[in-house]
């Protein structure tokens, strides 16, 4: 079985571990090249194979196709290698011109050649994409990162994730037992102002929260907030607990104030990380389950570059994006969603 460094659940709210863009330690001066414009950016992944099955290595995932153009009856157990007339026979889109250079960990961007189209079965959902060639295993395998369009070395393109700025989340105490929260920072008021208004009185619903924030140069350049309001029901079965949610990711506005970002945003999907380089905040890149999307940034709020469906996910993948309530998975311990 075909194993992709993908979290099921690409979120930085919500009950996943968040999984954000390599972030390499800050190197001034900042010299060679800056940050590609946003559709210059692309999600890779390390996929992990058996060795008698086929490929182990980077991949870029592009599109999830439509399922009436795999009528031709390819076969897509796991994972198979395409040409390229056979991956443009069922729609695949382009492989990105140009120089790619692959970011993944505290390294420097490395030269990544593309290799063969695949298509991919990954837990039922399909994908299509490339293979991406010279470049090193990382040291986990768990590791992902990013492809930059770029004609020189884009050593001067650095990235910031998001900081925990205000949290009030539960605490699970037993596999299925969970303890409301006993201390909380509050939101923000520039945010707080942009929270829908709800009524919700303990005990019998708890307001939870988790807004993240990136800067740039001590200046704000994107937040991201997730609010829940939980309805308390039966303590022996607080996995069926309901919550409405309220969530999305914001840049400032020409005042200075957060402005929420919608263009382009078909599910919730949460702040990932911003591309920072010797003028400032260049692009934003928003993740959800099997989709992305990046934005150019300017003093005039974001601008979507392109939006990636790599796979179909399900309805039960997006429901978790913003879920801040009791997790009821295996092992799952709670965490701040912001380090």
């Amino acid at each position: 079985m075909i194993r992709f460094a993908w979290c099921p659940l690409v979120v930085a709210l919500g009950a996943c571990p968040p999984r954000q863009a390599p972030q390499p330690p800050p190197q001034p001066p900042l010299q060679g090249a800056g940050c590609p414009s946003a559709n210059g950016v692309f999600l890779a992944s390390y996929a992990t194979q058996d060795p008698s099955k086929g490929r182990t290595g980077w991949v870029m995932p592009l599109q999830a196709p439509a399922p009436d153009s795999l009528a031709s009856g390819a076969d897509i157990a796991d994972y198979k290698a395409l040409d390229d007339a056979t991956a443009k026979s069922f729609g695949a889109p382009d492989v990105p011109a140009g120089n790619l250079w692959l970011v993944s960990g505290n390294v420097s961007p490395c030269l990544i050649k593309p290799g063969n189209r695949y298509i991919a079965n990954i837990e039922n959902h399909v994908a299509f994409g490339v293979e991406l060639d010279g470049c090193p295993a990382p040291p986990d395998p768990e590791a992902t990162g990013l492809v930059l369009v770029s004609q020189d070395t884009p050593s001067s393109c650095q990235f910031q994730a998001p900081q925990s700025v205000a949290a009030r989340l539960g605490d699970m105490t037993g596999p299925k037992t969970w303890q409301k929260p006993e201390k909380d920072a509050p939101i923000p008021p520039e945010l707080a102002a942009l929270v829908p208004a709800h009524d919700c009185t303990a005990p019998g619903c708890e307001k939870l929260w988790a807004v993240g924030e990136i800067k740039v140069a001590d200046k704000p350049v994107a937040w991201a907030a997730a609010v829940n309001w939980l309805a308390i029901g039966d303590p022996a079965a607080v996995c069926d607990w309901k919550a409405e949610r309220w969530s999305g990711f914001f840049v400032p506005g020409a005042d200075g104030a957060p402005m929420q970002v919608t263009e382009g945003v078909t599910h919730p999907l949460a702040l990932s990380s911003v591309l920072v380089d010797h003028s400032g905040a260049r692009v934003l890149l928003a993740e959800g389950p099997g989709e992305y999307a990046t934005y150019d940034l300017s003093p005039a709020g974001a601008k979507l570059g392109h939006l990636v469906t790599w796979m179909t996910a399900s309805d039960d993948d997006w429901a978790s994006i913003d879920h801040l309530g009791p997790l009821c998975e295996p092992d799952a311990k709670p965490q701040s969603p912001y380090p």
